[in-house]
This record gives C-alpha cells, structure tokens and sequence, in this order.
C-alpha cells in the first residue's frame, strides 16, 4: 500500500471517527441524579463544555440553592413514582447520589442502606440505558498490597459495605460502570461548597488558619483524585464500552507525605501526634485496567494542584474560617435531621 494511500485512508478514518463521537453525542441525554453535589458541579461543566444535553436531579441536601443554569429536576431518589416517569427520556444516568463517608452513614443507618443500596437497586431493574456509577475504593478496606479489581474486598464501615452491595446489582446489569474513586480532594465548580471532610481538603485549610499541620497515624496508604479528574473519567465513561469495576485515582500516597508536601507549600510545621488513629482503613491500588481502557484521557491534576486550590481559598478566606457544619457532611447531615426529623419521609414512594 502506498504513503499516500494510507494517507487518505488515515484520514477517512479521522473524519469518521469525528462523525461518529457527533452522532453519538447528539443522541445522549444524560441524567446526573446527585448533580448539584460537590462531584456534580465539576461533572456539569464538562457536560456544558461538550454540549452534551442533560438534566440535574437532586434533593439540594448540602445546597440551599441551585444557581446554575442548567436543566434541573427537583427531587428524592426514594421517590420511585417520580424517577419511573423521567427516566424513559434519558439515555444515560449518571448516579452520584448516595450518603458519603464512614462517619455520615452511621449517622441515620436506615437512610443510609434506603439511598446507598435500595435506591441503586430500584434503578437496575428500571433503567435499561448506561449507568454510571460512583463507588469506592474504601471498598478495600485494610489491605498491604497494590490492589486491582479482582482483589478481594475488605469492608470496615458501613459506607463501604453499602457500596458493594450496590455495586451486586450493578454488575449484573448490562450497560453499568461502576467507578471505584480514590479519596478526592480540591475545588469542584463555582456553585458547589467546598468540602473539608477530605484529608487534603482539610488538612491544607488548618495549615492556613492555624499555621501549623498536626495529622494522626502518617503511614496509611490512600489513593487521591481531583474531584475534576473524577468529573472527566465519569464523562469519559458515557459513550464507551467499558462495562464493570473500574479503580479510579491518579496517585497513591501514605499520609505522611500528603502532610510534608502541605508543609511544604503552606511553610507551616507538619507535627505527627502519637494519638491513635481511628480510621483503619489502608490501601493503595492499581489503575492500570482504566488506562489500558482509555478511561483517563484527559485526567490532568496532581496533589500539588488541589493543596495549592486550598491554601489560596483559605488564604483569600473565601471559604469561612470556622469550619461551618456545612462543609462536612456528617455533621451537616446531622444537623439536619435534628432540625427536621421529617426531612425523609421513613416510607418509599412506589
């Protein structure tokens, strides 16, 4: 075969390929159930950014409102009536709604098995687009080696174990994602809060406004992401054959380095407390599966880049200072529900 043969033929192929990315976008409309959460924010700017046409489905838990200017759907995920009449105009659901965090979901138990596991089982039996879904790598629970897919799962909390038992239904669905995320960290969009119950979240914020870091235990290992490259590999994820577990993160780092790197940036004393470290949770894992699939084209950011959001966040103050209940979410949740018991109603509506 010629050079110029190829050539052509190489750019028929181009051409082609550009063709059917456009035809199939124009066909999708995505469902971002959870949407105007901390993941959401950064998941609907690339929607927009690619012009891919979807709706926000959300309950505004963590926001008193929902600025962006974007479709949007207000609602329960235990609300079966509702999503039964809005799903059938979706091609794809991106499900990022559930009770976030080991301490969060001991908070209501009941709430957290109803939206962690009952709600994603409903909509395996209900929805016959693609799903995409957000699990975790706490999954893995206490675990010394490098981790893939196909290790075996550990669970210590209740958070990861009503995430396995989502991802049981999810994996015999027949056009399911499931992302297994590493510890995130950053700032998402411009609307969505900033989250301080994420180690290098908060870590960065005290180093500012206290001028020293004091962190417990040091040599755990954990996997982190940019709640940005989390955003990327989800919208990565719509339009590709990928089906089944996937680990999602883009460094491991035991938490004594997360520390001197903050120590660093910030010029503040990292101090290690002999203070017995509750959470027990120890794993570092592999991605390779993601990369071989083309899952994280385009994933970009470092821990150097979220520590350095952080510090000029909380160096501008444009995050309040006093650690306000709303940028964790158990003690947000908590607040809540002791506001207002009825803020869930203990019945599923059919």
């Amino acid at each position: 075969m010629s050079t110029g043969l190829r050539l052509v033929l190489w750019i028929i192929f181009v051409i082609m390929t550009k063709y059917m990315v456009f035809i199939n976008t124009q066909k999708t409309k995505v469902l971002v159930v959870g949407g105007a959460g901390y993941i959401g924010g950064a998941v609907t700017d690339i929607l927009i950014a690619k012009k891919i046409p979807f709706s926000v489905y959300d309950k505004l838990v963590y926001e008193h409102q929902y600025l962006k200017p974007v479709d949007f759907i207000y609602g329960d995920i235990r609300d079966c009536k509702k999503l039964k009449s809005i799903l059938p105009k979706y091609t794809h659901v991106i499900w990022l709604a559930a009770i976030v965090g080991d301490a969060t979901c001991l908070v209501d138990e009941w709430l957290t098995k109803e939206v962690n596991t009952e709600s994603v089982k409903w909509l395996t039996r209900n929805f016959k687009g693609r799903i995409i879904f957000a699990s975790t790598c706490s999954v893995y629970g206490q675990n010394n080696s490098i981790l893939d897919e196909q290790s075996p799962t550990n669970p210590i909390s209740l958070y990861a174990r009503s995430k396995i038992e989502a991802e049981s239904f999810l994996v015999k669905h027949p056009n399911a994602l499931i992302y297994r995320i590493g510890t995130a960290y950053g700032a998402s969009d411009l609307h969505a809060r900033v989250r301080l119950d994420l180690a290098t979240n908060l870590l960065s914020f005290r180093a500012v406004h206290q001028g020293k870091l004091v962190y417990y235990g040091g040599i755990q290992w954990r996997p982190f992401i940019h709640v940005k490259d989390i955003a990327t590999a989800f919208v990565n994820g719509l339009n590709h054959r990928a089906r089944g577990i996937y680990n999602l993160t883009t460094e491991n780092y035991q938490f004594k380095d997360v520390a001197l790197k903050i120590s660093k940036i910030t010029k503040c004393k990292a101090e290690a407390t002999e203070h017995p470290f509750e959470d027990k949770r120890n794993y570092h894992v592999s991605i390779d599966k993601a990369e071989k699939a083309g899952l994280l084209k385009g994933l970009r950011y470092n821990l150097d880049h979220g520590i350095k959001e952080m510090v000029s966040l909380a160096s501008l103050c444009r995050v309040s200072p006093e650690e306000s209940d709303v940028h964790f979410n158990d003690r947000h949740l908590a607040t809540l529900l002791s506001a207002n018991k009825k803020l869930w109603s203990r019945t599923r509506q059919q």
